[in-house]
């Protein structure tokens, strides 16, 4: 779809400023690579790169042995652009994830937002 830019990481910050937003739950899937926070989730469908316990790890469209379940109820810090193509997220712990979007006619990245009133709320990258 589109790249990444400020705007969603400005929206990020929000929603990880206002209150605690742990990692509920990470899915593995074949084509899909879904981060559950407390308030919205993030659906990948290209690479997701991580840093774990000062390990590198790279999810791409297949499930793999990474300990990708180690970010369990971490704490999201900051998220912040690396480039127009990849969206970082810290933790607390000092892990780290890297999203990757790509122009294309596909959805890359889906970010799923609490509904306002009776509309739903979403970024699509």
């Amino acid at each position: 779809m589109i790249l990444f830019n400020e705007e969603i990481v400005n929206l990020l910050n929000e929603y990880f400023s206002k209150e605690p937003q742990f990692v509920e739950s990470i899915q593995l899937a074949s084509y899909g690579f879904n981060i559950q926070f407390v308030n919205f989730n993030i659906q990948c469908n290209e690479v997701v790169l991580a840093s774990i316990n000062g390990k590198s790890y790279e999810w791409d469209d297949a499930p793999n042995s990474g300990p990708w379940g180690a970010l369990g109820r971490q704490r999201a810090e900051k998220a912040g652009l690396k480039s127009t193509t990849l969206l970082c997220i810290t933790f607390e712990s000092g892990d780290s994830i890297d999203i990757e979007t790509a122009e294309s006619q596909y959805e890359s990245v889906i970010f799923n937002f609490p509904p306002q009133e009776n509309s739903l709320v979403m970024e699509i990258f």
